[in-house]
């Protein structure tokens, strides 16, 4: 079967592309893929100071209530959740406990980031028998209270793991899971 290739070109071909000079982004960036997504709108930016007794301290507290700071004063918030995978200090809670509360921390941090700041998010995915994806929990959530995902990275930890495959039992290769090598460190701004 034949194709005719210019009846099906469309108008952001060239975008993605090396040598985009002058290529309109609009069309994209405007079409019904972003409805409903969070939008960068122009805020006036505030930065409040953070009171003098409180730089270069650690306060050993949760972050769901971060009261001592105020409001857009924080400019990086860099996190590697607890897990509530059984350490000592988690709560076994379920999921949807767990990421409502790690929803109190995220609704905290925007309270405390100013205009622009970023918030990175480091988390590794859960479990085998059943897959929890994490990292897809915490970019919906965050996105529902209105920050803008700025990207990803992808944080290879193959040197340091095993990349094989569980496979099961010898010689009874079933249901076989695949071992993560990798965690993400999840970029948002305010």
């Amino acid at each position: 079967m034949q194709v005719n290739r210019k009846k099906y070109r469309t108008k952001t071909s060239a975008f993605g592309s090396p040598g985009r000079i002058n290529h309109d982004s609009t069309p994209f960036y405007t079409s019904r893929l972003y409805e409903g997504l969070p939008k960068e709108e122009p805020v006036k930016y505030v930065e409040n100071p953070i009171p003098p007794e409180l730089r270069d301290k650690i306060l050993c507290k949760s972050s769901e209530k971060m009261d001592e700071l105020p409001d857009n004063s924080i400019h990086l918030m860099v996190t590697s959740p607890p897990y509530n995978v059984g350490k000592e200090y988690d709560q076994n809670l379920t999921l949807n406990e767990y990421r409502a509360f790690l929803k109190r921390v995220w609704y905290e941090v925007k309270r405390v980031l100013v205009p622009g700041g970023r918030a990175y998010i480091n988390v590794a995915n859960l479990g085998r028998k059943l897959y929890i994806p994490l990292h897809v929990f915490i970019v919906v959530d965050m996105l529902e209270l209105g920050f803008l995902m700025r990207g990803e990275i992808i944080w290879n930890k193959a040197s340091s793991g095993s990349p094989s495959t569980a496979w099961g039992s010898w010689l009874s290769a079933k249901n076989p899971t695949l071992r993560d090598i990798h965690e993400y460190i999840l970029v948002f701004s305010k």
